[in-house]
């Protein structure tokens, strides 16, 4: 069943840019979870408990929820795979230079995506960042 709720965002074609900063939000916030991940288990913290605390502050987000147990487990069977983030992130840095928008965060996390899958990790699930993350902290990724 499709969505039953429709909103206008504005003429033809901004639905696409709407979808866009979506992808753009969703790749920042995995990413910095993953960065979280890697901080919080270099510090000894208990990761599970770490992450249910920041769930329910500030910090929760739907990324946090959804993607917390396959960060802890290290299990990224695809649910929505690197190499289309990666597609994604290419439409939004395409679209945010057509209309002359900044993305310093954006851009740095559309490389890290690019990294991701240029490191063999493009058929796993976007959480999958985390692997990144743990390659540049020195960490043996399988």
């Amino acid at each position: 069943m499709l969505g039953t709720t429709v909103i206008h965002v504005g003429p033809a074609g901004a639905g696409q840019t709407v979808k866009a900063a979506n992808q753009l939000i969703v790749a920042v916030n995995i990413q910095v979870v993953a960065e979280a991940v890697v901080f919080l288990e270099n510090a000894g913290v208990d990761l599970p408990a770490a992450l249910d605390v920041l769930a329910g502050g500030l910090a929760g987000s739907t990324v946090l929820n959804r993607k917390k147990a396959n960060m802890i487990n290290r299990e990224f069977a695809p649910g929505f795979r690197i190499d289309l983030h990666h597609k994604d992130m290419g439409i939004v840095t395409a679209a945010a230079r057509a209309v002359e928008a900044p993305l310093p965060v954006g851009s740095l996390v559309a490389q890290l995506v690019a990294s991701a899958r240029a490191n063999g990790d493009g058929s796993l699930d976007h959480s999958a960042l985390l692997r990144g993350v743990e390659r540049l902290a020195g960490r043996e990724v399988n």
